[in-house]
């Protein structure tokens, strides 16, 4: 009856050690979180490449990308915390698989009892192998390959950030150096526009007030010149330190917006962003950590067992070449009793975590999905509105020809003269930066779109 009792007990442990074993099920996303297809027809199945910035056309950008992959600190620290990250999964690796052990004590002993006098020495070495917490083992590993796969996220997540905001500060340098050029020839118009408002003023048809508010607006638009210029060098001085070098020391070449190609991106399918979005596939990995955690608060419930094993010889020859060596193993089961319901309560505050990272992830793929939205939303609305702008200027440029024609000659009144040249400049203003808002929203488009990395990769 006893025999019988222990070995029901025996399968009722071994029945709850692999209970315990069980992964927790993962939670899930919400049928509804996850858009079947994007708002407008974009096609179905082409994603962006990793080397998104190629589609720009432009060979410097291309070199500023590999100078700032090579010399960038930021990224340099990515690299080194990601090592750190491989480094501890590895260690979490090991320690699921027995750890081996050497010892090695050595003694000698003298006596002068006797004749003759002996003098003895002793070296005893163990050779032992140890396995602790074996339930514990599997979900400490996967917690940790969670945290690495999110240091890989992180890493990449960091490239993205950190090209995508180079590709702005270039873009950004072209569009000032496009306002420049715009600036100088305001500036040469309105010089122009005040050498006849001075000469109607001499010959009495114009009013001097006239000539001085004319004059301010030569120096308005000399004062943006000069802005213009503070603004471009802020910005060289700012990818300047994303490559490693004095802003005196780096200079970009291009000087316009115009070169660089507009591309069309087709986002694929929306269920591939799951794979896709760095900070998609870091939420997930606390998911899974989370996961993992609930699978330790289980194992706390079931005995600790171990197992250790060792050899015991006089010397390390007995251990290496067949000499006397002693053999022991043993197991051990460990169970704590009273605890107040600490395991309870630990178990149910890891469940409540699960419960919050999943909160959290839904809403990081919720505003993943609506940032791919917005972004294509922006690149169609700025399309459009750039058609209409660049028929705006050439409208504004004709428009002040006219009326500086008939100011010349004295059927305009100069209030009608300021108004065209302030349309002229604003319409050109417009035009340059609808141009930048349309290729910083493709690299928006990029960066919500994952940037062509998948989670494979």
């Amino acid at each position: 009856m006893g025999y019988a009792a222990g070995r029901f007990a025996v399968q009722a442990l071994c029945a709850a050690c692999l209970g315990a074993c069980a992964v927790t099920p993962l939670p899930t996303l919400p049928a509804g979180d996850v858009p079947t297809a994007w708002h407008g027809d974009y096609g179905n199945d082409t994603w962006p490449a990793a080397n998104w910035w190629h589609v720009f056309s432009s060979d410097e950008l291309l070199d500023l990308i590999e100078r700032i992959e090579a010399h960038n600190f930021e990224l340099a620290n990515s690299q080194r915390n990601l090592r750190a990250a491989e480094l501890a999964l590895i260690d979490a690796g090991l320690d699921r698989f027995p750890l081996p052990s050497l010892d090695a004590l050595i003694s000698r002993s003298y006596s002068s009892r006797g004749s003759p006098e002996v003098d003895s020495s002793r070296v005893d070495m163990t050779l032992g192998v140890t396995y602790l917490d074996i339930l514990g083992n599997r979900p400490r590993f996967a917690a940790a390959a969670a945290r690495y796969e999110s240091s890989v996220a992180r890493a990449v997540d960091t490239r993205l950030r950190v090209y995508a905001l180079a590709a702005t500060y270039y873009f950004r340098i072209l569009l000032l150096r496009d306002r420049m050029a715009a600036a100088q020839a305001n500036l040469g118009r309105a010089k122009a526009i005040e050498r006849i408002v001075r000469a109607r003023v001499e010959v009495g048809t114009a009013l001097a007030s006239e000539g001085l508010r004319q004059r301010i607006v030569v120096r308005r638009q000399s004062n943006a010149l000069r802005m213009l210029e503070m603004e471009v060098l802020n910005a060289r001085a700012s990818l300047a330190r994303m490559v490693g070098e004095s802003v005196w020391d780096f200079d970009i070449d291009s000087q316009t917006l115009s070169d660089l190609v507009v591309p069309t991106v087709v986002p694929g399918l929306p269920s591939e962003l799951l794979l896709r979005r760095p900070d998609i596939v870091q939420a997930e990995a606390a998911l899974r950590e989370a996961r993992a955690d609930v699978d330790l608060a289980r194992v706390a419930f079931l005995p600790r067992i171990s197992m250790t094993g060792s050899a015991l010889g006089s010397t390390l020859e007995s251990l290496t070449r067949g000499g006397t060596a002693t053999f022991r193993a043993s197991s051990s089961l460990g169970m704590g009793v009273f605890d107040l319901g600490r395991r309870h309560r630990d178990l149910k505050v890891s469940r409540l975590r699960l419960e919050s990272l999943l909160a959290s992830y839904r809403r990081t793929v919720i505003g993943a999905f609506n940032d791919v939205e917005v972004a294509l939303a922006n690149i169609e609305a700025l399309r459009f509105l750039g058609e209409v702008i660049s028929d705006d200027v050439a409208l504004a440029e004709e428009s002040l020809r006219i009326t500086e024609a008939r100011y010349r000659e004295g059927v305009r009144e100069y209030e009608t003269l300021l108004a065209a040249q302030a349309s002229l400049y604003d319409t050109r203003n417009a035009w340059l930066n609808n141009k930048l808002s349309t290729l910083l929203a493709l690299v928006d488009l990029y960066v919500a779109l994952g940037g062509g990395w998948r989670r494979e990769d």
